[in-house]
């Protein structure tokens, strides 16, 4: 079973395990404004989401990342729709995120979670990002 909890200043070596260009005070300061989701499956560390904010205003993941083992369950799919419902039901009106385009799974998933693809971006080394946005619905109150 997929749990999904937010990150503290003590999951820093996780995180680091799987991602080695991110420094102590970055994940402290992301951890203290709760922009890491860390993902759990049968309790056991299976991956993380890490967001920020285009323009200072709109939700935008920086970072989703399943390690291998646990791919193909569902767990990133769920893990960016439970993200996507906590900015629906903090009144943000649309979220973003890119990946690499060469990441068919990534791009595919965006296209069933109604992603549309606004752009792309050419980094370093050749590679080139998809830029997705999607507009949320507003919440009932």
């Amino acid at each position: 079973m997929m749990k999904v909890k937010y990150a503290a200043e003590s999951d820093y070596d996780k995180v680091r395990d799987i991602d080695n260009s991110i420094t102590s005070s970055e994940f402290r300061r992301w951890a203290d404004n709760s922009q890491v989701l860390l993902i759990y499956e049968q309790d056991e560390f299976a991956g993380w989401l890490q967001y920020g904010y285009f323009k200072e205003k709109t939700p935008f993941i920086n970072r989703i990342f399943i390690k291998e083992q646990f791919r193909g369950l569902g767990d990133g799919k769920l893990t960016l729709l439970i993200w996507q419902r906590q900015m629906e039901e903090r009144f943000f009106d649309e979220v973003m995120l890119s990946c690499d385009s060469e990441n068919e799974t990534m791009n595919a998933l965006c296209k069933e979670l109604k992603y549309d693809l606004i752009g792309t971006l050419n980094m370093s080394g050749g590679k080139t990002e998809n830029v997705y946005k999607k507009v949320l619905p507003k919440p009932e109150i």
